[in-house]
Protein backbone atom coordinates (compact mmCIF):
# COMPACT_ATOMS: atom_id res chain seq x y z
CA UNK A 1 0.00 0.00 0.00
CA UNK A 2 1.21 3.53 -1.03
CA UNK A 3 2.83 5.95 1.53
CA UNK A 4 -0.04 8.08 3.39
CA UNK A 5 2.34 10.50 5.72
CA UNK A 6 1.17 13.27 4.06
CA UNK A 7 -2.43 12.59 5.04
CA UNK A 8 -3.79 12.22 1.64
CA UNK A 9 -5.28 9.10 0.67
CA UNK A 10 -4.68 8.18 -3.14
CA UNK A 11 -7.36 6.41 -5.12
CA UNK A 12 -6.84 4.94 -8.51
CA UNK A 13 -9.15 5.32 -10.97
CA UNK A 14 -7.98 2.08 -13.59
CA UNK A 15 -10.23 2.73 -16.43
CA UNK A 16 -10.08 3.60 -20.15
CA UNK A 17 -10.04 7.82 -20.57
CA UNK A 18 -13.82 7.79 -21.81
CA UNK A 19 -14.96 5.93 -18.82
CA UNK A 20 -12.63 7.76 -16.68
CA UNK A 21 -13.16 11.34 -16.92
CA UNK A 22 -16.96 10.51 -18.08
CA UNK A 23 -19.69 12.65 -16.58
CA UNK A 24 -20.65 10.00 -14.03
CA UNK A 25 -17.28 9.64 -12.48
CA UNK A 26 -16.78 13.09 -12.11
CA UNK A 27 -19.58 12.81 -10.19
CA UNK A 28 -18.50 10.54 -8.00
CA UNK A 29 -15.16 11.66 -7.48
CA UNK A 30 -16.92 15.20 -6.26
CA UNK A 31 -18.34 13.68 -3.37
CA UNK A 32 -14.91 12.98 -1.89
CA UNK A 33 -13.18 15.43 -0.21
CA UNK A 34 -10.34 16.66 -1.84
CA UNK A 35 -8.48 17.69 1.15
CA UNK A 36 -8.40 14.05 2.28
CA UNK A 37 -8.91 12.10 -1.14
CA UNK A 38 -6.59 12.73 -4.58
CA UNK A 39 -7.96 10.75 -7.58
CA UNK A 40 -5.17 9.35 -9.95
CA UNK A 41 -6.42 8.57 -13.28
CA UNK A 42 -3.97 6.03 -15.02
CA UNK A 43 -6.01 6.57 -18.75
CA UNK A 44 -5.05 5.06 -21.92
CA UNK A 45 -1.44 5.87 -21.89
CA UNK A 46 -0.46 4.11 -18.86
CA UNK A 47 -3.10 1.17 -19.42
CA UNK A 48 -2.11 -0.04 -22.38
CA UNK A 49 1.63 1.46 -23.09
CA UNK A 50 3.36 1.62 -19.69
CA UNK A 51 4.73 -1.60 -17.73
CA UNK A 52 2.79 -1.56 -14.63
CA UNK A 53 5.75 -1.51 -12.72
CA UNK A 54 5.89 2.33 -13.91
CA UNK A 55 1.87 3.07 -13.00
CA UNK A 56 1.02 5.24 -10.27
CA UNK A 57 0.99 3.67 -6.55
CA UNK A 58 -2.33 4.13 -5.16
CA UNK A 59 -3.60 3.19 -1.52
CA UNK A 60 -7.32 1.88 -2.85
CA UNK A 61 -8.06 1.00 -6.71
CA UNK A 62 -11.45 1.62 -8.59
CA UNK A 63 -11.07 -0.31 -11.76
CA UNK A 64 -13.78 -0.25 -15.05
CA UNK A 65 -13.72 -3.13 -17.56
CA UNK A 66 -14.65 -1.73 -21.47
CA UNK A 67 -13.31 -2.09 -25.25
CA UNK A 68 -9.61 -2.55 -25.33
CA UNK A 69 -9.54 -2.67 -21.52
CA UNK A 70 -5.98 -4.17 -20.78
CA UNK A 71 -7.90 -6.75 -17.53
CA UNK A 72 -4.26 -9.33 -17.30
CA UNK A 73 -2.59 -6.00 -16.91
CA UNK A 74 -4.54 -4.22 -14.16
CA UNK A 75 -4.33 -7.90 -12.25
CA UNK A 76 -0.69 -7.86 -12.60
CA UNK A 77 -0.99 -4.57 -11.03
CA UNK A 78 -3.01 -5.40 -7.91
CA UNK A 79 -0.69 -8.49 -7.39
CA UNK A 80 2.25 -6.22 -7.51
CA UNK A 81 1.04 -3.01 -5.17
CA UNK A 82 -1.74 -4.58 -3.11
CA UNK A 83 -3.45 -1.71 -3.30
CA UNK A 84 -7.65 -1.95 -1.38
CA UNK A 85 -10.23 -2.46 -4.23
CA UNK A 86 -13.65 -0.75 -4.44
CA UNK A 87 -14.57 -3.11 -7.02
CA UNK A 88 -12.87 -6.81 -7.10
CA UNK A 89 -10.83 -7.23 -10.58
CA UNK A 90 -10.81 -10.86 -10.21
CA UNK A 91 -14.49 -10.82 -10.41
CA UNK A 92 -15.13 -8.74 -13.35
CA UNK A 93 -14.58 -11.64 -15.38
CA UNK A 94 -17.63 -13.71 -13.83
CA UNK A 95 -19.82 -10.18 -14.95
CA UNK A 96 -18.57 -10.68 -18.80
CA UNK A 97 -19.18 -14.29 -18.51
CA UNK A 98 -22.83 -14.77 -19.37
CA UNK A 99 -22.46 -18.57 -18.09
CA UNK A 100 -22.20 -17.31 -14.53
Amino acid sequence: MADTQDGIIRIGVAAMEKKARSKPMKQIMSRFDPKIFEFVIFGDETLLEKDIEEWPVVDYLMAWFSTGYPMKKVEAYVNLREPFLINDVAMQHNLLDRRK
